[in-house]
This record gives C-alpha cells, sequence and structure tokens, in this order.
C-alpha cells in the first residue's frame, strides 16, 4: 500500500513516540476509532515503507483502542526515537501503512527489506520466494497472544491527534504534519524540577522557565507520570506567575518525600504547553 492521489482520503492518524509511554504498547486516538471495525479484530498488520510486515495484536480497554503484542518489536526494528513522528494510515481492512519522520522533519525509510533477484533456474521456486516481505513479529505473537497488560492505560491523546480533523489555527502544527513536515523542527521540550512544597496542592511553573522559552498555556493541562494521566486547571498567583490545581494527587499517587525531585517536562504546540510529564527521583534517606 503506497500513498497515492487515489488514497488520500484513507483515515489516517499522527503520533509523537515517547519511549516511556510506547515502547511496549501505542494508544490510537479516540477520535479514530470510529474507522476501526465493531467489534475490533484481534490483530492488525503493520506495514513500514521500507517493505517489512509487522503484526501486532489490538487491544481495546473501555473507549481507548492500542497496539500490544508485536508493537514493541516494530519499535525496535525502526529503532524509533523520541519526539519522532509516525503517520498511520488505514485501508479498512486490517493494514496500516506507517512512516517514520525523523527529527529534521524529513521521512526515513528504516527496517528497509533486501529483495532477492531469480533466475529463470529458479523460476519453479519463484512463487514461494519471490516475496520477501515477511511478518516480523509472527513467532512474538505465537508466544504473546493477545493478553499484553504493559501498556499505559490512559495514554494522552494530546499528543496522539487525528489528521482528519484538522481545521483550526490553534492546530496549525498538525497542519504542518499533514504537508510532510515541511515547515516543522523539533526541539527538546522545556523542563524544570520541583520538591514536595508546603502548597502541596499547586504545581508552580517556574517565571524563568516561561519567559526564556516565551510560553503559555492551556487552561487545563494534563500531567503524565508512569500510573496514567490526571487534569489541572490554571491558576495564576498574584505576582501573575503560573500555576496548576490538582498536584496533591500527583503528590500523593507517587508517594513523594520531602528529598524526592520531581523532573517536569513540558509538552507544547507552538509555545502553547498542553501536558507535563512527570519523572520521579527518589532522594536517599
Amino acid at each position: 500500500m503506497s500513498e497515492s492521489e487515489e488514497d488520500v482520503d484513507l483515515p489516517r492518524f499522527f503520533k509523537v513516540f515517547l519511549s516511556e509511554t510506547a515502547s511496549e504498547s501505542m494508544a490510537i486516538p479516540m477520535s479514530f476509532i470510529e474507522h476501526l471495525e465493531d467489534p475490533l479484530p484481534q490483530t492488525a498488520k503493520l506495514q513500514g515503507i521500507g517493505g517489512g510486515v509487522w503484526t501486532v495484536s489490538f487491544k481495546k480497554t473501555r473507549d481507548c483502542a492500542y497496539f500490544t503484542s508485536g508493537w514493541s518489536k516494530f519499535a525496535e526494528d525502526h529503532e524509533l526515537k523520541d519526539g519522532e513522528f509516525l503517520t498511520f494510515v488505514y485501508d479498512g481492512s486490517h493494514t496500516f501503512e506507517v512512516s517514520v519522520f525523523g527529527r529534521s522533519g524529513c521521512k526515513e525509510i528504516r527496517a528497509e527489506v533486501e529483495t532477492v533477484e531469480l533466475s529463470d533456474a529458479n523460476s519453479d521456486e519463484e512463487e514461494e520466494d519471490s516475496s520477501v516481505v515477511a511478518d516480523s513479529n509472527e513467532e512474538e505473537e505465537e508466544e504473546d497472544g493477545d493478553d499484553d497488560s504493559s501498556f499505559i492505560a490512559g495514554e494522552d491523546d494530546e499528543v496522539s491527534q487525528s489528521l482528519s480533523h484538522v481545521d483550526s489555527d490553534d492546530t496549525v502544527s498538525n497542519a504542518e504534519v499533514v504537508a510532510g513536515f515541511s515547515n516543522l523542527e523539533v526541539e527538546s521540550n522545556p523542563c524544570f524540577t520541583t520538591t514536595l512544597k508546603n502548597r502541596i496542592y499547586e504545581l508552580l511553573i517556574p517565571a524563568n522557565v516561561v519567559k526564556e522559552h516565551g510560553l503559555t498555556f492551556c487552561d487545563r493541562i494534563k500531567y503524565i507520570d508512569g500510573e496514567g494521566i490526571m487534569h489541572g486547571a490554571k491558576g495564576k498567583w498574584s505576582d501573575d506567575r503560573i500555576c496548576f490545581k490538582g498536584w496533591d494527587r500527583i503528590c500523593r499517587r507517587n508517594r513523594l518525600k520531602e528529598r524526592d525531585t520531581v523532573h517536569c517536562e513540558m509538552f507544547h504546540i507552538r509555545k502553547k504547553v498542553h501536558t507535563i510529564k512527570i519523572r520521579v527521583t527518589r532522594g536517599r534517606g
């Protein structure tokens, strides 16, 4: 399956690869699920532009769907790195064509399958051997089956937008993805660290980080930690510093102590922060 004028209307979506949440499974945007069969097929095929085909299991939890068993093999074979983009074009019959865009914004051919040219002397074997596109994950699927509990049940949908709904200025960076990433520069996300404070109910965003990166913020953001997703509403201190509510739930869920350090990575679209990913480093003592 290759993209052409005839298949531009095929349903598609893109994902930003984040190793901490997508190494073992990959969530499908909720807005895309309407394009899938009901009931959901047990497996799907991922066809890379390098010619290979990988079998992955489908798993549905509540209103979310995931690629589970076999996804880790696909990610490993394509050497996916944090911040890279993937586009998925669905043919309506269990197969997704997957393209990988590196941090430079250019489409890259990875996991390329080597072709074998057969001579006339091997014509009897040609029917069996001419296709070298193999299911790279058939053995893994047989071993793991359909049961895979290694996925994050609440992976953030803000970093996985359906390409069929790009229709406003607020999502112009998504439109650039559709156009082939020609205008998109992938940079490291702004980060800061914090500790357990007396004001446990609020996460204060350091003013120097906001100023340095020229950030603005959505009225509600998503906190992502190892347990899933929580939401926080924007607030403002009297000195105009930005904070977000609901931080106490993150502190309690991660059992934060005074010596722990919390690393906060802010995901944004054109400098407007929508998600904060959290990683905790435990202190000694």
